[in-house]
Order: structure tokens, then sequence, then C-alpha cells
């Protein structure tokens, strides 16, 4: 595979003022201009939204919001294609699988969360219902919900069901503590995880990324699994395609840095809000 990342990320919170994400158009505009200087040249942006409120004002504004942001994004970042979608959380609502504005590409692929981020009571009745009404479900976060360092063969599970899981980079080097450091290492050495996201939230504490994660699997001896997790297996989810199997990729306890963030790229980053000093 080539050196040249050709990289994507289909979990980020970008659009402005909607969430816990960017604030501004320029937060997300700066940090938009430094994934395309790091390779990241598809991005679907992800905003929270509890399923009860598919169709309610606050899904309007942030179309529009989304829609804004589009259009300054053109005109000073061509380079970069965005798209919107959603990070769904079960709330007990139904999803409609009729519903497009909430996928991440044709593929019927959608971004769905736990509440809480708290493992429910029972985990695969959720995503059965989203299997079972023609959508493929993409698991945020799953090293991270309370209640899984437990129970260590659920992410095993979901994907024999048919989701896929989609890792946070900031977890591959303690960014969340170390349980879910250690449950998205082992996911990586038993190839369980099926794509990275960066979860960013265009706030210094919150701005982890996909080229961060890819630049440490590569670094480990992996380029194959780095360049399908934070690439290929992300554009085949935004364009609709078949996703392939990502060969283990086992890191070992020397990968962190033991300040609980990544080191690889970060300098880059932090220059784009004048920080390098901090």
């Amino acid at each position: 595979m080539s050196d040249t990342p050709r990289l994507a990320d289909l979990h980020c919170h970008l659009v402005p003022g909607v969430d816990d994400g960017a604030e501004t158009f320029r937060d997300a505009l700066v940090w938009l201009e430094a994934f395309a200087e790091d390779g990241i040249t598809r991005v679907a942006t992800t905003p929270h939204l509890p399923a009860r409120l598919a169709d309610s004002d606050y899904r309007g504004r942030v179309e529009d919001r989304f829609s804004e942001l589009a259009a300054r994004s053109e005109d000073r970042l061509a380079s970069v294609e965005l798209s919107l979608a959603f990070e769904i959380r079960l709330d007990g609502a139904p999803v409609d699988p009729a519903d497009e504005g909430l996928w991440l590409g044709p593929g019927r692929h959608v971004l769905v969360e736990f509440q809480g981020l708290v493992l429910p009571a029972e985990p695969q009745r959720e995503l059965s219902a989203l299997l079972d009404a023609g959508l493929h479900p993409v698991l945020a976060h799953p090293e991270r919900y309370q209640g899984i360092g437990d129970d260590r063969a659920w992410p095993g599970l979901w994907r024999e069901m048919g989701v896929r899981l989609c890792v946070n980079a900031g977890s591959l080097w303690g960014a969340y503590g170390r349980e879910p450091q250690e449950v998205a290492r082992g996911m990586l050495a038993r190839g369980e995880a099926d794509l990275i996201g960066s979860d960013h939230h265009a706030r210094p504490h919150r701005s982890d990324t996909v080229r961060e994660a890819w630049d440490l699997l590569r670094d480990a001896g992996h380029p194959g699994a780095a360049d399908l997790l934070a690439g290929e297996n992300t554009r085949a989810v935004l364009d609709g395609g078949d996703l392939a199997a990502v060969p283990p990729a086992p890191l070992d306890s020397g990968e962190e840095d033991g300040s609980g963030v990544g080191t690889a790229g970060r300098s880059s980053w932090w220059r784009f809000l004048g920080a390098d000093d901090r």
C-alpha cells in the first residue's frame, strides 16, 4: 500500500454551535485545514442526535449550520469532501431506516452509540433492531462503554451479528484512560476493529486524529491495517462499498507516551491554534 496518506474520518463533531464540538465556524475551518494538510480528505461530520429527536427543530438547525460550513469549506478547502451524518444515540426510540439523512453513505450505514457511555443490559437487542430494519450499524467507540472491560467478548459477538466497530483514535494511546486503551488495543490485536474515527471535537482536549492513529500503526509495523482502518474502510462506508477484513495489529505498551495523549504528529496540530508552547 502507498506511503502517501489517503485518509478519511467518519466520526467527528465539526458542525459549529450544535453540540459539544466546534463552537465557531472559524474553529471548524481551522481543523479542517489541518485535516487536509495531514491527508484527511474525506470527512463525515457527525453531530450528536438522540434518536427521539430525529424529526426535531434541532436537527433542522444542525442541517442549516452544516450547509453554511460546507459553503465556507468549499471556498477554502477544495481538497476536502465534506458530508453530514449523525452520531445517533440509541435512546429507545426507533430509527427510521428510510431516513437517508441519517446514513453515512448510500450503503445504509448509520453511526450509533449507547446512552451515557454505559453498556446496556441487552446491547444486542438494540443493535439487532437496526439490523432487522435493514440498516448497517457502525458502533462508535465500543471500547469506551462502562462495563465493556468486564466482558471483552462483546466486540467479537457484535461483529458476528454484522455490526461494524469504529474505535476512537485517542483510545489507542490512553486519551480516555487505561481500560478503554486496553480494550481498544485488544480489539486491534484480534482483528475486531473495522474502522478508526477521530471523535474530534475541535477543542484542544478532544483533538485526536485519524492521522495520528495511522502514524502509530505504521510505526508499529502494521501499514496494511493502518490504511484500512483510517482510510480504505472508511471510504467504503461513505461510498456504500464493501469493507475489507483488517489483519490483527497488536500494539505493545511502548507505543504510549505516558501522558494520556498521542505524540505522533501532535506538534503540527497545535500550531494551527498557536499553541506549540502550551
